[in-house]
């Protein structure tokens, strides 16, 4: 459920937004602690698919450990100051695999936000 004062984008507002925003952030854990990495990605309806170098390093061991992720993709009115709708993110869960060449998301959940027309002026932060 979303907050007082947040929108959400609907089922096809969704996918667009993760087709048309080729970006994000795959957080995995690397034990007890965090680790971002932005990459690129390719959505076919179900899963992601990640463009990343097929070297095994920290990325790959993280997963190997622990194969739950998160995976964030935003949007704000300064890299796209014509938007209709200001600031927009999609937060994609589920589990990482790879398979000596790619790494694929099988999603489990995902949410999302948008920043409501009337909230434009308070979601302005100098």
């Amino acid at each position: 459920m979303a907050s007082p004062g947040v929108g959400l984008m609907d089922r096809l507002e969704v996918i667009k937004f993760i087709k048309d925003s080729p970006v994000g952030v795959l957080t995995l854990l690397d034990g007890d602690k965090p680790y971002g990495v932005p990459l690129e990605h390719h959505f076919n309806g179900k899963t992601l698919r990640f463009i990343t170098s097929p070297r095994k390093g920290r990325k790959i061991n993280c997963i190997e450990r622990n194969p739950n992720a998160c995976y964030v993709i935003y949007e704000s009115r300064r890299e796209k100051p014509g938007n209709v709708s200001r600031c927009r993110s999609v937060v994609i869960e589920g589990q990482v695999t790879f398979d000596g060449t790619t790494l694929q998301m099988e999603i489990k959940q995902i949410g999302n936000w948008k920043c409501p027309p009337a909230m434009f002026a308070t979601c302005d932060v100098r």
